[in-house]
Formats: C-alpha cells, sequence, structure tokens
C-alpha cells in the first residue's frame, strides 16, 4: 500500500501529542525533528521522526501505535487470559470475564492489551473505568481499534 506523507508544524504536532496525554498516552521523547501526518479513509497516523506514534480516528478517539509502544509511547495495559488472544488478535472487544489484570484507567484512555506471556496483542480505548472491573462480572471493558496485521501496521 502506497501511503501519502504530508509534513505538519511543529505547533500541530504538539497539540496532538498534549491531546493524546489527556487519553492517558505518555511519551519518553520531548523534542522531535519531523512530524508527519498519513492520511488513511476515516483515520491519520502521526509520524514523529518517521516513526508511526499515534493513530487519530475521526471521531476523537487516539490510541498509540502497535510499533511505538514500549518504544517512545506508553498507556495503560490490561492482560488477557489464553482463551481471549485470539478473538482480541482477530478485532473483538475486550469482556471483562477475559481480564486478569490491569493497570488504572479512565473511560476513553488508551490501553495496551497483553497476553499472559507479556505479548502486545493490541491497543484499545477503555469503555469504562478499571474501578468498574470485578471478578465474575460482565460486559466489554476496552474497544478493540489496533492490532498487529491490521491495516495500521500493514501501512508499515
Amino acid at each position: 500500500m502506497k501511503v501519502k506523507r504530508t509534513p505538519i508544524r511543529r505547533k500541530d504536532a504538539k497539540k496532538i501529542l498534549e491531546d493524546a496525554k489527556l487519553r492517558g498516552i505518555t511519551f519518553s521523547f520531548e523534542k522531535f525533528n519531523l512530524a508527519e501526518i498519513i492520511e488513511l479513509e476515516e483515520e491519520k497516523i502521526l509520524l514523529i521522526d518517521a516513526s508511526p506514534t499515534l493513530i487519530i480516528f475521526n471521531d476523537g478517539k487516539v490510541v498509540p501505535h502497535i510499533l511505538s509502544l514500549g518504544k517512545t509511547t506508553k498507556c495503560p495495559a490490561v492482560m488477557v487470559d489464553e482463551n481471549a488472544v485470539n478473538p482480541i488478535m482477530n478485532g473483538a472487544d475486550v469482556m471483562m470475564p477475559g481480564i486478569v489484570k490491569f493497570n488504572n484507567f479512565k473511560k476513553d484512555d488508551a490501553v495496551a492489551i497483553f497476553s499472559k506471556e507479556l505479548m502486545l496483542i493490541a491497543v484499545g480505548v477503555a469503555l469504562i473505568n478499571s474501578s468498574e472491573i470485578v471478578t465474575g462480572g460482565k460486559g466489554k471493558v476496552i474497544l478493540n481499534l489496533h492490532r498487529k496485521e491490521d491495516k495500521f501496521y500493514l501501512t508499515f
């Protein structure tokens, strides 16, 4: 897939990064040389110094790109049991019964999703606060927005 990369002003990139911080995403860099945007159908990918950093959705959701997590970005995380891994890798949302461990997060925060083996499998947005997760509870907790082998990943 051929993609068009458009440079953006540093001021505009900083605004995007500040908005992402409000969604629980932190960054390991303070300065950068080049910011670019890749425009997809209804989403954008922010590149910082040629590295995919954030995925920005038209509805306002923002998540770290899988290739940046643990390198230049961090966000709260959940660990899911082995029965949840394949469905999540295929695009399923994270349900409460599949969660075995989690960090604190707020509704609308970006959340990384890991297997028990600490393999990063997806990134999504919290639909509830982590304080609402209960053992034996039901319902969706995280909207799955990005995983390996999806269009955001395959762009690189």
